[in-house]
């Protein structure tokens, strides 16, 4: 998929400019002007009532669930399918498993399974970031042992997030330990490619979630800055640059040492937006860019076939 075929399927509302400077990054730039398209969170849940729930992981008296859209019969490949494993964004204190709703939805319709997990955070489960970073190892090794189960390919499993969702995910990917103690640790679970919204990639005191950690010495181990080495999973990284929550910053120190080290980081920043600007609940139209900004990675990365036609649900 070209950005000029992109581009074409924006709304017509929506103005950007792409530069390359230095060339991990592509700036967008949108109108400020205007109130954003607000939806109701209700429609993400009940998105989620379209979904198959199954629990992938059991901690004392928890049970998490998933929630898994299959693709329709007519975008079924007839291979094993890739997934999308999606991890909600957060502080580590709460969120909603509903927010990936309307992407999941998308991307089943491109061929995908979807997954959306949920996972331990401090106001519902007494979770905190370890426990965030344990879940998506989990939630990834999950995925590969019930393979043949899901009909899935367990060597195309795509980590999704945003925030602290997007931390848990790409630890999984990058940090050694961390894991779930009594879980089998024979099976992978480094994703084969990561999408990241407004990541937290600092846990220094000039990131974020610093007093989050049980003591600075292993916020220090979480700070995925630094821990970036040769061989890393392909990723997007899309982050605004007026985020107050999540700094910025993070973000693109992060994508440019990551490709120092020759590792493919795709960082696009987009002007003028803060947090979670990306939600189908608060602006259609980032929604709506990002979303194919990440359909444009994933085909290049062969985790779904080109569409041209491929269009996005509104959901009214």
């Amino acid at each position: 998929m070209s950005w000029n075929i992109w581009e074409k399927r924006l709304l017509s509302s929506v103005r950007f400019v792409t530069v390359y400077s230095p060339p991990f990054i592509q700036t967008m730039e949108f109108p400020s002007e205007g109130q954003p398209r607000t939806l109701p969170l209700d429609r993400n849940r009940e998105l989620l009532k379209s979904a198959r729930e199954e629990v992938y992981k059991v901690v004392g008296d928890v049970s998490l669930p998933v929630y898994i859209w299959e693709p329709p019969a007519d975008k079924n490949p007839s291979y094993p399918r890739s997934v999308a494993a999606f991890f909600f964004s957060s502080g580590w204190d709460n969120g909603q498993v509903a927010q990936f709703a309307p992407h999941c939805v998308y991307l089943a319709s491109r061929g995908m399974v979807a997954m959306a997990f949920d996972y331990r955070v401090a106001n519902r489960q007494g979770g905190g970031p370890l426990e965030a970073i344990a879940d998506a190892k989990s939630a990834i090794r999950w995925i590969r042992l019930n393979a043949n189960e899901l009909g899935i390919n367990p060597g195309k499993v795509v980590g999704i997030g945003g925030s602290g969702g997007a931390h848990a995910m790409a630890s999984a990917a990058i940090l050694k330990g961390f894991d779930n103690p009594l879980e089998s640790q024979e099976l992978s679970p480094i994703p084969n490619g990561l999408v990241l919204y407004n990541p937290v990639m600092d846990t220094s005191k000039h990131g974020f979630g610093l007093e989050r950690f049980p003591d600075p010495g292993v916020a220090k181990e979480a700070n995925l800055i630094r821990a970036i080495t040769k061989g890393l999973p392909p990723m997007l990284i899309m982050h605004g640059t007026a985020d107050r929550v999540v700094p910025f910053a993070g973000s693109y120190e992060f994508a440019r040492k990551n490709s120092k080290k020759k590792n493919f980081c795709r960082f696009i920043e987009f002007e003028g937006q803060g947090h979670g600007f990306f939600n189908f609940n608060l602006s259609f139209e980032m929604y709506q860019a990002t979303l194919m900004a990440m359909d444009e990675f994933l085909v290049e990365q062969g985790f779904i076939e080109p569409d041209p036609d491929a269009g996005l649900e509104r959901y009214d």
